[in-house]
């Protein structure tokens, strides 16, 4: 295993033991992770130029938004300011609770995002931003939920980190994450299995150079 500031493994695929080691950590450190790296000012400068940017463009103004993998309610606040309306799920009681300290008036919602109850042509955006605590043999799944999810030509953002390993292990916030890598064409061919038609994509940097980068798309419902 190669040492950075993150362990490569040997893993092809998370395990629920390395979900169930995620989420602990996020349970516990949720207010470290949310002011050292979601609400970072140098964080929202990308977030701005690679999320908001693209997702103004293609996303109908004032349209409902689903937010998946909310974290502590950054995003749910930058969509809101824009217009949109917006409803956070997310997977760790301590992120979710730290979202609520900060968006008192939010709607946050603790959900598995492999089993999210939502009834056909809901929403008109899906906003699925940092997707990379879910097994990857799930992926085509969820992506197809979201396709059920979304209204007539609605848009779904997505991104993903990028990387030619398949798991790596981070230690940064006290404990320790599971992370899922993605190559390009990985993703690309997914997006396009689950009925979607990719309207942008680009490559982006991480905040920290030793860290994988981000591929991040918006995609149409067909």
């Amino acid at each position: 295993m190669f040492e950075m500031n993150y362990t490569i493994l040997p893993d092809k695929d998370l395990s629920p033991a390395q979900i169930y080691v995620t989420m602990q950590t996020y349970d516990r450190f949720a207010q470290k992770f949310a002011q050292n790296k979601e609400w970072n000012k140098n964080t929202i400068k990308e977030i701005e130029k690679y999320n908001l940017k693209p997702f103004i463009k293609y996303a109908k103004k004032n349209g409902r938004v689903l937010i998946v993998s909310c974290q502590t309610g950054r995003d749910y606040v930058l969509l809101t300011q824009k217009g949109f309306h917006c409803l956070g799920v997310g997977f760790s009681y301590g992120l979710l609770t730290e979202a609520v300290k900060r968006v008192p008036d939010g709607i946050f919602v603790r959900l598995d995002l492999n089993r999210l109850p939502f009834m056909p042509d809901s929403f008109e955006a899906v906003y699925a931003d940092a997707l990379m605590h879910n097994p990857k043999k799930g992926m085509r799944e969820l992506l197809k939920d979201f396709h059920i999810f979304l209204k007539d030509k609605g848009v779904l953002y997505l991104s993903v980190r990028l990387g030619e390993a398949d798991v790596i292990m981070m230690n940064d916030l006290g404990g320790k994450r599971y992370i899922t890598l993605y190559r390009q064409d990985e993703v690309l061919a997914l997006v396009k299995s689950a009925g979607f038609k990719l309207l942008w994509s680009a490559v982006s940097p991480h905040t920290d150079p030793k860290l994988p980068g981000w591929f991040s798309l918006m995609a149409k419902k067909q």
